[in-house]
């Protein structure tokens, strides 16, 4: 068993990330738990977990101080993985410059990115028992930094140039460019990916796609200025800085061919690709691979490359009338079951079809959409009842009042009660 130490001043979140994982069953062992780092620096010494999970900032000692009291004993174990904020890039660079192996933002904690970082210090942790080895190098970290970012940058997680530049410079980045888009790979002929997480499947196609978006982004650079980001198994991401927004398809259409051929002949997979419309504004460049992903369906083997700006659909009324109506369905039923299987159903569509009609709409995807109506059903509650949080989650159909409140502050930057003291007074 790997042994693991939780520490965060919070209460919720040490119940809450005890209660994400089957943490035996994935060969972890919660050995101990602690509210600040003077609290927990006696316990580890005593206990010599393997992997250590702490916030940043916290009062007494803080997850640095911490760190580095650690590290004055032992180079690279235990492991650490550090939670944090988005304003906490400083302390991010700092920690890592220290060989914490992962961070974690607090707003987006799911048993998912738990997991994952969970595997990837494991890793450090069975290298340095077996061999003594150096930690991983800082770089790498920053790399990994650098490919969260874009993420969020594809998420509309940004509304400040300031802070983007901010962190753009920490990274080495720079996007001042006149105009930006996305094109949208999606690799062809994979099978689903089996739930079994061990599968021998599921790491084959792991591997695959891993290898496909590596060459992609060892490659594209070659032809353009680019950054090439995994979005999934079957996806990823290219942002291409623009001088123009005229005249794309014969800037993009050689390099496409050429990259599609070399992704071939190393791993015998075709692409489609799908190029969003250019934006002015790097913060509004979500909606350019929104309009990416939405004329996916629309592409074909005789039709590999698609361009937003140049598609027709004659079924856009029809469609925009579909969406209306599933759009409202929701609003009607927050306290139900929302999941894409459960309300494709009530309108007799394949789960599939009722993803591509939201996605084609131009606007929010479907979780999306789901997500925003309760957390506005949420305030509006707060705003106009006295009810308690945990009711207002169940109201409003979320499982927990825990999950509720992380994906509330996501959303408004304040937690539930934060957002209920400033209306209510």
């Amino acid at each position: 068993m790997i042994r693991v130490f939780l520490i965060d001043d919070e209460p919720l979140v040490l119940i809450g990330m005890q209660g994400m994982l089957d943490w035996n069953s994935l060969g972890y062992e919660v050995i101990g738990t602690a509210r600040n780092g003077g609290e927990a620096l006696p316990a580890i010494r005593q206990l010599h977990p393997d992997i250590v999970i702490t916030d940043i900032s916290m009062p007494v000692m803080d997850g640095l101080t911490l760190l580095e009291h650690c590290r004055e004993q032992d180079s690279v174990l235990p492991v650490f993985i550090m939670l944090t904020i988005y304003e906490e890039f400083d302390y991010v660079k700092r920690s890592l410059s220290l060989n914490a192996v992962e961070y974690l933002i607090k707003m987006e904690l799911t048993a998912e990115t738990l997991r994952s970082a969970l595997d990837r210090a494991r890793k450090v942790v069975e290298k340095e028992l077996a061999l003594r080895a150096p930690a991983a190098p800082v770089r790498s970290n920053l790399t990994a930094y650098r490919e969260r970012l874009f993420l969020q940058l594809y998420g509309g997680m940004f509304t400040d140039r300031t802070v983007l530049d901010r962190l753009t410079e920490a990274v080495n980045l720079n996007f001042d460019a006149p105009f930006y888009t996305v094109v949208l790979a999606e690799l062809q002929g994979l099978p689903e990916a089996p739930e079994n997480g061990d599968d021998p499947e599921r790491d084959r196609l792991v591997s695959l796609s891993a290898g496909v978006t590596g060459m992609a982004a060892k490659t594209m650079p070659r032809y353009l200025p680019c950054w090439v980001t995994c979005m999934d198994l079957r996806h990823f991401s290219v942002l291409i800085p623009l001088q123009s927004s005229e005249s794309l398809r014969p800037l993009l259409i050689p390099v496409l061919e050429k990259t599609e051929q070399i992704l071939h002949n190393y791993f015998s997979v075709r692409l489609h690709w799908a190029v969003g419309t250019p934006v002015a504004d790097i913060l509004q460049i979500g909606r350019s691979q929104q309009d990416a992903f939405a004329v996916l369906p629309l592409l074909s083997d005789a039709q590999p490359v698609l361009f937003c700006a140049e598609r027709v659909n004659p079924q856009l009324d029809r469609r925009a009338h579909l969406v209306a109506q599933v759009q409202q369905y929701i609003r009607d039923n927050l306290d139900k079951r929302l999941s894409l299987n459960d309300v494709a159903a009530v309108f007799n569509f394949s789960p599939n079809y009722l993803s591509q009609l939201f996605a084609k709409s131009g606007e929010n995807s479907y979780v999306e959409f789901v997500t925003a109506t309760r957390i506005d059903a949420a305030k509006q509650l707060m705003a106009s009842t006295d009810l308690k949080i945990y009711e207002i989650s169940a109201r409003i159909g979320f499982e927990s009042a825990f999950y509720f409140s992380r994906v509330f502050k996501k959303l408004e930057g304040v937690s539930p009660r934060e957002y209920i003291q400033k209306v209510r007074n």
